[in-house]
């Protein structure tokens, strides 16, 4: 079995015929495993992400086999930086996981994870909302032997609530509505059928289908609703979360796989719905609801399950599918469960694989070693930089930011040699060779001072802080080396008045050090 990596939308575009048929090959696959899904998902939130992706020999023409990560990068004092893989759906989708055709899915497995402890730098794998049977859970994990690396189960028990979000319930739905009722306790059915009745024989209750022309301003006032109740527990992440769902059940709209009841009471809406359509699988897939706490004239929530429950026989699927989470009024609805067994696998040692960092984080590390220099914690700083140029020798911004922190700390010498490397790399970098004049003077080099602040001043003629250094590097060749320049003492004229004196000096040859 041969694994490639496919990064980038155009390589995931190019692999969506092969991945719908995986998805429709495969009795695990969700929704959320769907191609659609995933490359929705992956632009609404963007982040560093890789899908490996398996053929039965490297000249197949066909991938049989998806398995969608994606990577971030933590830093702690002791460690430094350290490399995380994720299950790509996991932190939104209710399930995640891989697709195989189940007639190669042990050689996928193996295939995936040889990849994942032999190619990829990582100290955690994290595998949040997984849901597989156990026979691949097993082939999955035995790949991580204990003596390397240690498994964790994850908690999904909400400590507040009570609720177990690890377990799944969910209806095999019949193919007919009188069917499923007798399933119910007879309360439940005569409750179910009374209501409904009268909702469809009364002018003030009314349940209706969100449609391209309403569902815009019906995903707004369901987040809404969902907000007024959730805001105050969800804290900080509140608005992140609005935002996420809003961007996700529009997407959903716009492909057509949204069902969107919404219960209204004299016109005012009190309950809505957020329900994803899978006509592969034949499934509906209960995502988010809303509905005004205040309102109690009607069961308005229970009837809109029963309501989409009816819908969703009528059409002929075959799933009603809860999602995550064992609240009881799931339960009135007679569903059976499922539960996620989801776990993270930890290097024991708590380094990465390989000993080396993955460079498609480069840009996160900048951010957090410049944050870091920001927080004052230099130290801390210093050694983000260092591990990036480990990774990267040669990226003239790591270049710049740590040859600036060495100057600060009047360390010039290490500095120039940084700042060296970093003007050689990236010329116009004109940052880069104002602090390497500055460290160049320090170290008594004013020739090569100033035919690195003269290429400042090339590349932005209105930095005046390069222009005031040649005119005292001008200075200090006429008077000698006694003159330091920044001391309280020396001399401050005008670029006006001595600029062209400068300017008119002999330009030294001087060859600026090579990294």
């Amino acid at each position: 079995m041969h694994v490639d990596v496919i990064e980038g939308f155009d390589a995931l575009k190019g692999v969506r015929g092969d991945w719908e048929a995986v998805y429709a090959a495969d009795p695990e696959a969700s929704l959320f495993m769907s191609w659609r899904w995933m490359a929705d998902w992956l632009a609404a939130r963007p982040t560093v992400w890789l899908v490996l992706a398996a053929k039965e020999s490297p000249t197949d023409d066909r991938y049989v086999a998806f398995l969608p990560l994606r990577m971030r990068v933590h830093f702690d004092k002791e460690r430094g930086f350290v490399n995380e893989l994720y299950l790509a759906g996991a932190g939104y989708a209710d399930y995640a996981g891989l697709l195989a055709r189940p007639d190669v899915e042990a050689a996928a497995i193996s295939a995936f994870t040889d990849h994942l402890r032999k190619k990829l730098n990582w100290a955690k794998l994290t595998l949040e909302n997984l849901r597989m049977s156990e026979r691949r859970r097993r082939l999955f994990l035995s790949a991580f032997d204990e003596r390397r690396f240690v498994h964790t189960d994850i908690d999904y028990v909400d400590k507040v609530a009570g609720t177990d979000h690890s377990i799944c319930p969910s209806i095999a739905l019949p193919s007919d509505w009188d069917a499923y009722l007798e399933t119910l306790s007879a309360n439940n059915r005569q409750k179910i059928r009374r209501w409904l009745r009268k909702v469809e024989a009364s002018e003030d209750y009314e349940i209706t289908l969100s449609d391209s022309e309403t569902y815009a301003r019906d995903i707004d006032m369901l987040m809404g609703l969902w907000k007024s109740k959730w805001g105050r527990r969800k804290g900080a992440r509140t608005d992140d979360l609005v935002r996420c769902n809003r961007a996700m059940l529009t997407r959903a709209a716009r492909n057509g796989s949204l069902f969107l009841p919404v219960f209204r009471h004299a016109g005012r809406p009190v309950a809505a719905l957020a329900i994803l359509v899978d006509p592969v699988k034949k499934a509906m897939l209960f995502v988010i609801t809303g509905r005004d706490e205040s309102y109690d004239e009607a069961p308005a929530g229970y009837l809109l399950h029963a309501f989409s429950i009816r819908h969703a026989i009528a059409q002929g699927l075959a799933t009603y599918d809860f999602l995550r989470g064992d609240e009881p009024y799931k339960y009135l609805f007679a569903p059976g469960d499922d539960r996620l067994r989801a776990c993270s696998v930890a290097t024991r040692s708590g380094e990465n694989l390989g000993g080396a960092l993955d460079p498609r984080c480069l840009e996160r590390m900048r951010d957090m070693a410049l944050n870091l220099e920001k927080k004052s914690e230099i130290a801390a700083a210093e050694r983000a930089y260092r591990q990036i140029l480990t990774m990267r020798p040669n990226d003239a911004l790591t270049l710049y930011r740590l040859g600036r922190l060495l100057a600060a700390r009047a360390e010039h010498a290490e500095a120039a040699r940084l700042l060296t490397r970093s003007t050689v790399i990236a010329p116009g970098g004109d940052n880069a060779w104002l602090k390497l004049a500055h460290s160049l003077h320090a170290l008594g080099d004013d020739a090569a001072a100033l035919a690195a602040c003269r290429q400042v001043v090339r590349l932005k003629p209105t930095n005046e802080e390069a222009k005031r250094l040649i005119v005292h590097l001008a200075l200090a060749g006429r008077r000698g080396p006694a003159v330091v320049f920044g001391a309280e003492d020396s001399p401050a004229p005008t670029w006006n008045q001595l600029g062209a004196a400068a300017w008119s000096l002999p330009r030294p040859a001087v060859a600026l050090a090579r990294p």
